[in-house]
């Protein structure tokens, strides 16, 4: 990959040597010239094109070798039962190697929803064995990528997360208020359909709801 520079060089009539410097901004650049000349400098500046290695983050592997093995799972293993015909029939298609070289991809795509998803979701399950399975899920064969705000509306929509979100806030009420959610007169769809948020944790929507319904909070 490529990303591009700016070479700053200073020389004075009278003070022997040369002054150089490599940075990554205009502003920068501006600084570093500006500098020179207030000390009496001729100053001499190029942009240029540097090729580097491109690099990943421990981030980003973690998270491709975790695509790549939830790929595997669903391809290469369908004895377990978890064959997606899908992927199977794209990977069949393209080759083990241009899909893991997706995985890459992919696994980038990961973090960006990974970052959007509310805590509780993102502790309720292992990191590598549910929730990048769930994210990796919104996509379909041949996506990379999809806007990262639209995938994690679908992982919180789905049945598997309102089911998480009611057993934490079961598990809070008990505790806080030392009653469930059924103990206090409502059933598990009533309470999702008027308290699950995609933008609330349950924490405040059980505070919300013991203020609500003047619940005592026994710790």
């Amino acid at each position: 990959m490529k990303i591009d520079l700016i070479y700053i060089e200073g020389e004075h009539d009278h003070i022997p040597g040369i002054v150089r410097d490599l940075v990554a901004t205009d502003d920068a650049a501006k600084k570093v010239a500006n500098e020179l000349l207030e000390s009496g400098a001729h100053v001499y500046r190029q942009n240029m094109s540097v090729e580097i290695s491109e690099a990943y983050s421990h981030l980003e592997m973690e998270a491709a070798l975790c695509v790549w093995e939830w790929l595997n799972e669903i391809t290469v293993v369908p004895k377990r039962g978890k064959a997606d015909k899908a992927w199977l029939e794209y990977r069949e298609g393209v080759g083990s190697a241009e899909l893991r070289h997706e995985s890459i991809t992919i696994g980038k795509f990961v973090l960006q929803v990974y970052d959007l998803l509310p805590e509780w979701y993102r502790s309720s399950g292992a990191y590598d064995w549910e929730i990048v399975p769930a994210i990796v899920s919104t996509l379909k064969p041949r996506e990379t990528s999809r806007d990262p705000i639209m995938a994690k509306r679908e992982i919180l929509s789905d049945k598997s997360a309102k089911e998480e979100f009611f057993r934490s806030c079961d598990w809070l009420m008990k505790r806080s208020y030392g009653i469930t959610v059924e103990d206090s007169g409502q059933e598990k769809e009533e309470f999702l359909t008027t308290w699950y948020s995609f933008d609330d944790d349950p924490e405040t929507v059980v505070d919300r709801y013991a203020e609500k319904y003047d619940l005592t909070r026994i710790r």
